[in-house]
C-alpha cells in the first residue's frame, strides 16, 4: 500500500501519465482513420517535441521564476515569446528533423497556425493550473502540519507551579500521616495520565475532561484554608459531546492562580458547565495576589493559550466573555 501511494505520489510517475494521455489525445486528434494506427501514434511523438518544449520551459523556467514571485507582467510577456519558439521547433521538427530520419512515412506539418497556437493555448493554461493547484495542495500540507505542531504546542503549556503546589500538598500529608495521602497520589497520577497520554485526538469526551477538571480541584482543595470556597456544577447530558481537549483546563488554573491568594476575606471560585444545545462553561473568582513565580515565566499564558486554540479549532464558532472589577473576575465561555 505504501508503495503504491508513492509510485502515484512520485513526479515521474505523474509526468509519464499525462504525456501517454496527450500522445494518444493528438494522435487520435489528428488520426484520418477511425482506428488509431502506429501511423498516428507516429505524428503525435514528432508532434510532441515542440509540446514537451513549451510545458517544461513553463514549467521548470517561468512559473518558478516569475509566476511564484507574483512577476505577473514577466510571465504574461514571456507567453507569447514562448509560443512563437515552440511554433519554430514545431515547423524544424517537420521540415528538418523528420526529413533526416529514415522512416518509411512522410509527413508534413498540415495543421493550421492558429489551431496550433490554440493547441499551444490549451496546454500552457492546463499544465499552469496543475502546477498551481500541486503547489496549493502542498501549501495546504504544510499549513496543516504547521497548525497540528502548533496545537500540540498549546496543550503542553500547562503550568507546572500546581504540580509544584500538588507535591508539596502531598509531602505535607506524608509527613502528618495522613489517610488522605494514597488518594492525593492517584488524583495527581490520574491528572498527569490525562495530560500525557489521553489528549493526543482532536476532540475528547467532555465527560473525561470534567473528570480531569474534578482531580484538578481537589487537588488545589490541598492548599485552601477552611473559609475559601469552591464549587463546580454540571448540569445537561455530557455523554454525547466531544470537545478539544484541555480546553476549559487553563481557564480553571487561572481562576485558582488569580483567586483565593492574599486576601483577607474568604476566597472563592464558582464553576458552572451546562450543557444544552451549547456548551456553556463560566468561571466567576475574587481577585487576590500572585506569587512571585506566577509573575514570571509561566504567567499569562492561559487565557492566551485558550484565545489561540479557539482560533484555530473553532473559528466563528463560539464566544468569549471576559469581565473584570476590582474585586472580582469573570471569564464565559460559549461553544456552539
Amino acid at each position: 500500500m505504501k508503495f503504491l501511494k508513492k509510485l502515484i505520489t512520485s513526479t515521474w510517475f505523474q509526468h509519464s501519465i499525462f504525456w501517454i494521455l496527450s500522445i494518444y489525445t493528438i494522435g487520435s486528434y489528428f488520426s484520418i482513420a477511425s482506428l488509431f494506427k502506429v501511423i498516428d501514434f507516429f505524428y503525435a511523438l514528432l508532434f510532441h517535441v515542440s509540446l514537451v518544449f513549451l510545458v517544461y520551459v513553463n514549467l521548470r523556467l517561468l512559473i518558478p521564476r516569475l509566476l511564484e514571485h507574483e512577476k505577473y507582467v514577466y510571465y504574461i510577456l514571456c507567453i507569447p515569446a514562448l509560443i512563437v519558439a515552440t511554433y519554430c521547433i514545431h515547423e524544424l521538427t517537420f521540415e528538418v528533423l523528420f526529413p533526416l530520419m529514415d522512416s518509411d512515412y512522410y509527413m508534413v506539418s498540415f495543421t493550421e497556425w492558429q489551431v496550433l497556437v490554440s493547441i499551444f493555448g490549451i496546454y500552457l493554461v492546463l499544465t499552469t493550473l496543475i502546477k498551481l493547484s500541486k503547489s496549493w495542495y502542498k501549501l495546504q500540507e504544510v499549513e496543516k502540519e504547521k497548525l497540528s505542531i502548533e496545537l500540540d504546542s498549546l496543550k503542553t503549556q500547562i503550568n507546572p507551579h500546581f504540580l509544584f503546589n500538588s507535591l508539596n500538598s502531598i509531602y505535607s500529608q506524608a509527613l502528618g500521616k495522613s489517610e488522605q495521602t494514597a488518594e492525593t497520589v492517584l488524583e495527581l497520577s490520574n491528572l498527569l495520565r490525562y495530560m500525557l497520554y489521553e489528549v493526543s485526538e482532536d476532540k475528547v469526551p467532555l465527560v473525561k475532561e470534567v473528570e480531569m477538571l474534578e482531580n484538578y480541584i481537589e487537588l488545589q482543595k490541598l492548599r485552601l484554608d477552611e473559609n475559601s470556597r469552591v464549587e463546580f456544577l454540571v448540569t445537561g447530558n455530557l455523554s454525547e459531546v466531544k470537545i478539544a481537549p484541555l480546553l476549559l483546563f487553563p481557564l480553571v488554573e487561572n481562576a485558582f492562580k488569580h483567586g483565593l491568594k492574599g486576601v483577607s476575606e474568604a476566597g472563592y471560585v464558582s464553576i458552572r458547565l451546562s450543557v444544552e444545545d451549547r456548551v456553556i462553561f463560566a468561571i466567576r473568582n475574587n481577585l487576590g495576589q500572585i506569587d512571585d513565580m506566577e509573575k514570571g515565566k509561566y504567567g499569562g499564558i492561559g487565557l492566551e493559550n485558550v484565545k489561540r486554540r479557539l482560533e484555530l479549532i473553532y473559528p466563528e464558532a463560539y464566544e468569549l466573555t471576559i469581565e473584570r472589577s476590582e474585586s472580582e473576575f469573570l471569564v464565559k465561555l460559549i461553544l456552539e
